[in-house]
Order: C-alpha cells, then sequence, then structure tokens
C-alpha cells in the first residue's frame, strides 16, 4: 500500500482475508482501529464485508452505501454489507488500497451492532458469510 494514504478508524479497504472456514480471498474491509492507535508496524483490527447475505440482513449486518459506478464514499460497486461479528487483524502492509470512508452515521450504527452483539453474543448469526 502506498504510504501517502493514511489509514483510518472507518477507511474500507481492501485485503486478503480468511474467512471463518479459512478460505482466503481478497475482500473489502473496514477498519474499527480508532485512528489515533494505527501504526505503521501495529495491527489492525477490520470487520469483513460481504456480497452474500439476506434480505433483509441478518442482525451480526449493516448495509452499506454502495454505486454500481463506486461514485460514494465507501467506493463499494455492489450491494455489501459488513458483518459486525466476522473480525479480521490486519498489518499495514497487508492493506492493497482504500476504497473509500464509510460516513460516520453508518460506522456509529456498525460500531452499535458490535458492542451489542459483544453484550449478547447468544443472539449473535453466524459469522461466516
Amino acid at each position: 500500500m502506498s504510504d501517502q494514504v493514511e489509514l483510518q478508524q472507518g477507511s474500507v479497504v481492501s485485503a486478503e482475508v480468511a474467512d471463518p472456514r479459512g478460505l482466503v480471498k481478497r475482500r473489502p474491509v473496514l477498519i474499527i482501529t480508532p485512528t489515533d492507535e494505527i501504526v505503521l508496524d501495529g495491527t489492525i483490527v477490520a470487520l469483513a464485508i460481504t456480497t452474500t447475505f439476506p434480505d433483509p440482513p441478518e442482525s451480526n449486518q449493516v448495509l452499506l452505501p454502495w454505486h454500481s459506478s463506486g461514485f460514494c464514499p465507501t467506493g463499494l460497486r455492489r450491494r455489501s454489507a459488513v458483518v459486525c461479528d466476522w473480525a479480521v487483524s490486519l498489518r499495514p502492509s497487508q492493506i492493497d488500497f482504500v476504497a473509500g470512508f464509510l460516513p460516520t452515521k453508518y460506522l456509529l450504527d456498525v460500531m452499535n451492532r458490535r458492542q451489542q452483539l459483544e453484550a449478547n453474543p447468544d443472539k449473535a448469526e453466524d459469522g461466516s458469510s
């Protein structure tokens, strides 16, 4: 990844990550590590973003803004949802590029949903989307 792009909480980035079954593929993820805790040689926590989910989404998923041209804040080009209980750890060097940023109101929704899931793990859906 280019040194010119600053990573921050709410960044939608592309990286190779493993799904819960161990299958590794390139996918978008949402950085949830607070911006002031992101360091070049450290670890970043992100949530996986999926395009495969039911309508309506499960309780562990939050729909994200997208546009087929990519002209939206997230840079996502397909109907997508962040999986709030599918966390991955990354190093900045594993990130291919920054696609965009999640608007604050969506980021707050994601963080609140994640907090609810952590407080009530018995109510969480399977995060293997």
